[in-house]
């Protein structure tokens, strides 16, 4: 098969600079994805993190560019501040290598807005670099102009559509010129995402790359139930006992991750945290010195899990089970990089062993391990024995009146104990059920608010 980056389609400087960065042999999303938009077609492609897509559309999407035409001619969004500014650094990694004389603006909320408009305002930028949000914001004010834009591309789309951002593609996508390429790069593809896409591409080619590692094997992958403990006291002993050369520790909300933080502060321990609420300037000084050495500890967000590009991540520590299951395997990615050995632990409590399952169901395997004397040591699990089927042993009736029956001491009160015992589960199950009804009724009074 003919090497896509030799491709006389490409500039011969695109060739020189994949060259120079030292691209050779195309991944198999690159071999699949770049003559495709080199041809100006439509495109929905799945891939993870670590296939090499983000490559497969910088390339075509840089070829395309007329270097003499002072104008918008490509927009690229991504759904954070995190994965915006790694995708403008790839790009003008290659910019640069390959000596093209294209200007590339990267346009994101959180950073200084005015700034960014004195930018545009001295230089129209060929390539925007942009999240949803801030995007919108520019093109409603008639700040940037999409009239000669030819390529719009959108990397991590479910992440997009689970951040909100759907509304802010939907505006932009709705005034672009006609013939504009409209790509789609995602590592799941929901059914609200595949029916908005279909909304604006007719027919696009679908690109589905298949990731049968869900989980590196250099990264040793435990679960702890918690069982009566405390959650946060068990995270710093876990933290404590081998000293990581680099944790990375994941809660689902920015509160979470400040009261985290504080508590493994006051617990003596280096923490750095990350997430959405921090501005600009504190993430880049932060992530600048985890970086060089200054903390040991980061707490993030999940906004952080596709975001963070931290070299020597040894431990990753789901504190709590994401909402969306997917965000686990992005979480673990974070180590066992490079083929180098990493290690994951998540804690859970019994009632979320259903959420586990699920995971287990989808290709990640867990080992139950407990922490005993400072030591990690394995251990099973209790639910596990719900798995396991039991063969009845029914007596022949026969044999039953040869059966002598030994009577059962019993301990005084125990009838009491045992309607006791009836009187806490029924009230359990009633919660339970009560639970699932609010659920189901607040599930209904949001179809019926989206129906009008």
């Amino acid at each position: 098969m003919n090497n896509i980056f030799k491709d006389e389609q490409l500039k011969p400087a695109i060739r020189t600079g994949l060259t120079k960065i030292d691209f050779t042999e195309p991944t198999k999303v690159q071999e699949k994805v770049i003559p495709i938009l080199l041809a100006h077609k439509n495109a929905v492609v799945q891939a993870v993190t670590g296939s090499g897509k983000t490559h497969s559309f910088l390339i075509p999407v840089l070829n395309d560019i007329a270097s003499e035409t002072p104008y918008t001619q490509a927009i690229l969004t991504a759904p954070s501040r995190e994965l915006a500014e790694q995708l403008y650094q790839v790009a003008r990694q290659l910019r640069d290598a390959a000596n093209l004389q294209i200007s590339i603006a990267n346009l994101v909320g959180g950073s200084d807005r005015e700034r960014q408009l004195k930018k545009l305002n001295n230089q129209k930028p060929q390539v925007v670099i942009a999240t949803p949000g801030r995007l919108h914001d520019f093109v409603e004010k008639k700040i940037l102009y999409l009239d000669y834009v030819k390529d719009l591309i959108i990397d991590e789309a479910d992440m997009t559509l689970d951040m909100g951002f759907l509304s802010d593609i939907d505006f932009i996508i709705q005034r672009l010129p006609k013939n504009t390429t409209l790509a789609a790069f995602s590592a799941t593809i929901p059914v609200k995402l595949s029916n908005f896409l279909r909304k604006y591409m007719a027919k696009p080619e679908q690109i589905v790359i298949d990731n049968p590692l869900v989980i590196s094997p250099t990264v040793k992958n435990d679960l702890i139930d918690i069982g009566s403990k405390s959650r946060k006291r068990l995270l710093y002993q876990l933290l404590t006992m081998g000293q990581p050369y680099l944790a990375l520790i994941f809660a689902n909300t920015k509160q979470n991750v400040d009261e985290l933080t504080q508590y493994l502060q006051e617990e003596g321990l280096k923490v750095a945290k990350i997430h959405g609420g921090i501005t600009e300037r504190e993430r880049k000084r932060t992530l600048r010195e985890v970086e060089n050495g200054q903390y040991q500890y980061v707490v993030a967000t999940d906004l952080a899990a596709r975001g963070l590009d931290i070299d020597g991540v040894s431990l990753v520590v789901n504190y709590e089970i994401p909402r969306n299951l997917e965000f686990v395997v992005h979480r673990i990615g974070r180590t066992g990089r490079n083929k180098m050995t990493g290690h994951a632990v998540t804690l859970i409590r019994e009632e979320e062993m259903t959420r586990i399952t699920s995971l287990e169901q989808m290709g990640i395997h867990f080992d139950f391990v407990e922490i005993k004397n400072g030591e990690l040591v394995s251990r099973k699990h209790y639910h596990r024995r719900d798995t396991v089927k039991f063969s009845s042993h029914t007596l022949d009736p026969n044999m039953k009146g040869f059966v002598k029956k030994t009577k059962k001491k019993r301990k005084p009160g125990y009838k009491k104990k045992i309607k006791r015992a009836i009187q806490q589960d029924k009230a359990q199950k009633n919660k339970i059920e009560q639970r699932h009804k609010m659920r189901k009724e607040k599930a209904q009074r949001k179809k019926r608010r989206d129906r009008k």
